[in-house]
């Protein structure tokens, strides 16, 4: 089965996409920013039995034509109530679906099974020992690589709060406090990083925990990687 979640980064976001694995079903984001035409086409094209929310999600999803469940709801429930099955799940079997962006069209619903995708963990640059900014969007799928990669190799995952990625005092305070080690972003947000640092000066020291800048998603361009460098010095 195929099961959608229609919310932001959050504690209910890491609980869903663990609770859909652990039933073996297929995770699949929705982005809670779409048009409701948008949200229908897409549920549609994957079949979804069931979506998730939070009490945060637009309410516009309840008039989508599949079931909805507040995953704040199951956290108010007794544990002892819920019985859990053995789940068949195998490395064909399929992980989670994220669509294409739709810019020819309409997005397209791309799978990928378990071994595809946990090949790509176990080549991953993240370590136990490091401490993972999740910071891209659940839309984009390289948010299971924080969130996946992090929990399989038993890394500590930091979560900013919604929309907290665009706000770089924030950010980088979060960082400084966690001691942040690993940070994916694409070179863009990287670019509009380097320039706030170069024109706080006071921020330049939170980012120096930072190990590793881990880019992908669109070119990198050298000024971008010269404003990091020169604000870190």
């Amino acid at each position: 089965d195929v099961v959608c979640q229609y919310l932001d980064r959050s504690i209910e976001m890491i609980v869903g996409i663990l609770g859909i694995l652990m039933a073996g079903a297929v995770y699949t984001p929705l982005s809670p920013s779409d048009p409701l035409d948008r949200l229908q086409v897409l549920v549609d094209q994957v079949h979804a039995k069931l979506i998730l929310i939070n009490q945060h999600s637009p309410s516009q999803i309840s008039s989508v034509s599949v079931p909805i469940l507040d995953i704040s709801h199951i956290h108010q429930s007794s544990s002892s109530s819920l019985n859990q099955e053995p789940v068949d799940v195998t490395p064909e079997c399929i992980s989670h679906i994220v669509f294409t962006s739709g810019s020819t069209g309409v997005p397209k619903a791309v799978q990928i099974r378990h071994r595809n995708f946990m090949d790509y963990v176990q080549t991953h640059v993240i370590q136990t020992e490091d401490v993972v900014l999740q910071l891209t969007s659940s839309t984009f799928d390289s948010h299971l690589d924080d969130i996946y990669t992090a929990l399989v190799r038993g890394a500590q995952l930091v979560l900013l709060k919604s929309g907290g990625h665009f706000d770089f005092d924030y950010m980088t305070q979060t960082i400084y406090e966690k001691k942040v080690t690993y940070v994916g972003p694409v070179p863009s947000w990287l670019g509009a990083l380097g320039k706030y640092l170069g024109e706080n000066p006071h921020a330049q020291d939170r980012v120096k925990s930072v190990r590793c800048w881990y880019l992908g998603g669109n070119r990198l361009e050298s000024v971008v990687c010269l404003k990091l460098f020169f604000s870190r010095r």
